[in-house]
């Protein structure tokens, strides 16, 4: 269950709510026009996706709703850290994120998605949740090869240590088969 603290503006004036849902704005009672939410993203996020295994990190999500009569388009701006494991040492260092993403929130009979910026929403709901959307965009901007940064002098930021076991055990050793197989000559 996740317990966050939900900023959003109306003009001018600043609203501070609890929820127990998590991740969700309520629409149906928000007049047309902007709005603005703010989501602290934690640890108990990461914990509650299996993918995040092993990651942790702190984000703060701003959302600028500008909800019309027959849609919702949601500018949603990530930025924090994320605490992601090496794939080279197995070493956990820090990666600064931050991007901005726009979903727009059509409403229908029943729910779909047009694309990966367009979902539709049924007329009967009245929350959207969007736990499932900070999760993809999380990973969309983590790196592909998560390895430690360089360090101000250019050398690796990976642990030594690690790297000389790994150098240790990868050494090849040449097969002496395969040298009786390079004597061979085709004609």
């Amino acid at each position: 269950m996740f317990i966050k603290r939900i900023s959003f503006t109306f003009a001018a004036p600043i609203f501070t709510v609890m929820t127990k849902k998590g991740f969700t704005i309520a629409f149906k009672g928000l007049s047309t026009g902007n709005h603005s939410f703010n989501f602290e993203i934690g640890k108990q996020f990461f914990e509650s996706y299996e993918y995040f295994e092993g990651t942790s990190g702190e984000l703060s999500a701003h959302i600028d709703l500008l909800k019309e009569s027959n849609m919702m388009n949601l500018s949603i701006h990530l930025e924090g850290i994320v605490s992601l494991q090496c794939d080279r040492c197995l070493g956990d260092f820090k990666q600064a994120v931050e991007g901005n993403f726009m979903l727009i929130v059509k409403f229908g009979e029943t729910f779909g998605e047009e694309s990966e910026e367009i979902i539709i929403l049924p007329f009967t709901d009245s929350l959207i949740d969007l736990s499932q959307y900070f999760f993809e965009y999380i990973n969309m901007l983590l790196p592909l090869q998560k390895v430690h940064p360089d360090k101000e002098n250019g050398e690796s930021g990976c642990d030594p240590e690690m790297i000389a076991q790994l150098n240790q055990y990868s050494e090849q050793k040449e097969d002496p088969r395969w040298e009786a197989l390079k004597k061979l000559k085709l004609k």
